[in-house]
């Protein structure tokens, strides 16, 4: 089964452990990189080559940045997390997106399952 490179940006410690146990224990993601944000976001994820890119909004924030990601890295998949991870978004390119309300870890699943 082919594995999904994943890089997390922005994800909390006790986040980035339950994708890492539990998420990854149901779909098949391997996590090659655990970011912050910088300045040279869009190029460092470039070099690590992900398929996915899982990342950790802020209070308040809305998903500008995943629109970004999603417009610099054409063939990269990514989801946003809300703050609390109680939603997701999906941005895909040409600013569309649809979102997951009240986020559950199966939805989340799922969601990886189907890139």
């Amino acid at each position: 089964m082919h594995r999904i490179r994943t890089a997390t940006v922005s994800i909390t410690a006790l986040l980035g452990d339950i994708i890492s146990q539990v998420v990854a224990e149901y779909a098949p993601i391997d996590i090659v990189a655990r970011l912050d944000r910088s300045e040279e976001l869009a190029v460092r994820l470039q070099s690590l080559a992900p398929d996915l890119i899982l990342i950790g909004l802020c209070q308040g924030e809305a998903d500008e940045i995943a629109l970004f990601l999603c417009d610099a890295l054409p063939l990269v998949n990514v989801i946003a997390l809300s703050h609390d991870a109680r939603h997701a978004y999906l941005p895909v390119p040409n600013h569309h997106r649809s979102a997951l309300i009240d986020l559950s870890p199966n939805a989340l699943i799922e969601a990886i399952r189907g890139f």
